[in-house]
């Protein structure tokens, strides 16, 4: 139960920081995504079923609060949050450039279901959407990852 409430606490956290600050910053028109790297570490830390849940819990609050469309970050999440945790047992999670990767290649793999949705559902062309300056973004979300890998290895495990 304690667990639960710090996963939830730190999910509302994540996204009013995200809303509230770290929106403002813009590289090249893409910001760093903070749910996104606290979704890629809980899901290297405890596994793809808690990546997921993360995932589309903290996409509708995103969602939610940004007045974006309802769902797009909710499913670009999720199945960023799916795909980190099916490294935990496959790779070693702890290891430094494991975590660096899955916020990379998570960063980039969000961006790409963004624009598929959009295509898709609104018949558009996005093939320009934040692409820019999609390397560097997901370089500073690569180092998210470590940090809040780290926050959470440290908050969590204190409970035991």
């Amino acid at each position: 139960m304690i667990y639960l409430v710090k996963i939830v606490i730190l999910i509302f956290g994540s996204v009013v920081l995200q809303i509230s600050l770290i929106a403002k910053i813009s590289i090249f028109g893409s910001s760093p995504d903070l749910p996104l790297a606290f979704v890629l570490a809980l899901a290297l830390f405890r596994g793809s079923f808690h990546g997921e849940i993360a995932g589309f819990v903290t996409g509708i609050l995103s969602d939610a609060f940004s007045g974006g469309l309802l769902g797009l970050q909710a499913i670009s999440k999720l199945i960023s949050g799916f795909c980190a945790g099916l490294l935990r047992g496959r790779l070693y999670s702890d290891n430094v450039i494991t975590q660096f990767l899955a916020g990379f290649v998570g960063t980039i793999l969000n961006k790409l279901v963004e624009v598929v949705y959009l295509v898709i559902f609104f018949n558009r062309q996005y093939l320009n959407y934040k692409i820019s300056g999609l390397i560097i973004v997901a370089a500073i979300n690569s180092f998210m990852v470590i940090m809040v890998y780290w926050l959470l290895k440290r908050i969590i495990r204190a409970q035991k």
